[in-house]
């Protein structure tokens, strides 16, 4: 649909997020970092032009409860790390493993104990 309506003119979801990534934006002093998250395929992500695919956490027969929330979790985790200079990669793998929490329990919550390392 977004690349639709922005006349991409493809649905290669990495070309989409290449092409997202060199819009115009308002803050010309920070690069743009763009992330597509796809549910249980990799997360694709953009910065300084490059596109990067990293893989999710696999599942377990059973294990997936409930996706709400699981976008949040994913975005809480990676910018939690990002706004500490984290590399992208260490940020991708704390979104990860928010997502992967919170998709292994009924509703949007998290353990009392984190096991993230």
């Amino acid at each position: 649909a977004f690349s639709t309506a922005m006349d991409f003119g493809t649905t290669d979801v990495k070309e989409i997020a290449l092409k997202a990534a060199s819009l115009p934006k308002e803050d010309e002093g920070r690069p743009r970092i763009v992330v597509f998250t796809q549910g249980e395929h990799p997360t694709i992500i953009v910065e300084n032009g490059e596109a990067t695919e990293y893989p999710v956490i696999a599942l377990k027969e059973g294990e997936l409860v409930d996706t709400n929330g699981a976008g949040d979790a994913f975005v809480g985790g990676f910018l939690s790390h990002l706004i500490q200079k984290h590399p992208i990669a260490e940020c991708v793998r704390a979104g990860n493993y928010a997502a992967n929490v919170i998709i292994k329990r009924a509703g949007c919550t998290f353990p009392e104990k984190s096991d993230f390392v």
